[in-house]
């Protein structure tokens, strides 16, 4: 029996390009209001909304009221615009915004043979994730890959958040292992790898090139800031799975 019997993934900007698609689906609800008669330049709209979500969190339902209230704010030419045609500019960015979404979901195209193999070879898989439990569902069915997934751990159904280590210790009770046979995969040191090498779990940093890609090998960081791996690629997990296979055995 392989020692390595459960491997945890983190979903977004690990499994799919979430942060890309949020940026693409904000632009889309702008193209929206100025379609429909928002008198302001793109660009000057982007910079705005950008301003505004690094403000108040890309997790914010409100981006596009807050955007309506600064515009009137403004003293530069922008037409003031009134309360009906602020709800109506609003309702068709969110439209544009959720459309965008549904449309353009797609698994990184590494994930779903990674994912098969890893079924092949009687491994599970579960999904360590933090977020509202509707909206971490509705993309894992939108991905089409809850087939795949044995267990699915979102912090919001468990009360413990990234980057508490019990969490992680949680998924490993759940399937009744330790952390010598599990390998977790995740794209931020903070949230993923520390709390992975808490529960002496095996950590593989995932290199997607996002904006958590920040990690540099050459610092000379505290062995819990580590991962044990680094990848760019999901393909590349099985030669780690090979050689902590080996290793296990010797030791």
């Amino acid at each position: 029996m392989s020692p390595i019997k459960l491997i945890g993934f983190d979903l977004d900007d690990c499994l799919f390009d979430s942060t890309g698609l949020s940026e693409k689906a904000r632009i889309k609800g702008l193209e929206a209001m100025i379609n429909l008669g928002l008198n302001i330049d793109k660009k000057q709209a982007v910079r705005i909304l950008t301003e505004i979500v690094k403000e108040y969190g890309s997790n914010s339902s409100k981006h596009y009221n807050y955007f309506i209230r600064r515009l009137n704010q403004m003293e530069d030419g922008i037409e003031y615009i009134s309360y009906n045609d602020g709800y109506k500019f609003i309702a068709a960015a969110v439209m544009a915004y959720h459309e965008e979404k549904v449309n353009s979901i797609t698994l990184y195209d590494d994930v779903k043979e990674s994912l098969n193999k890893l079924k092949e070879l009687s491994i599970k898989i579960a999904i360590i994730t933090d977020g509202i439990p509707i909206k971490q569902y509705e993309k894992i069915l939108r991905l089409k890959i809850d087939k795949l997934i044995d267990l699915v751990v979102i912090s919001d159904e468990i009360g413990i958040k990234k980057p508490n280590p019990e969490l992680f210790n949680y998924c490993l009770k759940k399937f009744g292992v330790n952390g010598r046979e599990t390998i977790y995969v995740g794209d931020r040191i903070d949230k993923d790898i520390i709390p992975a090498n808490l529960n002496n779990i095996y950590s593989v940093y995932l290199h997607r090139g996002g904006k958590y890609d920040t990690y540099d090998p050459d610092l000379n960081l505290h062995r819990d800031l580590q991962p044990n791996y680094e990848i760019s690629n999901l393909n590349e997990l099985f030669n780690i799975i090979e050689e902590i296979n080996i290793k296990e055995k010797i030791e």
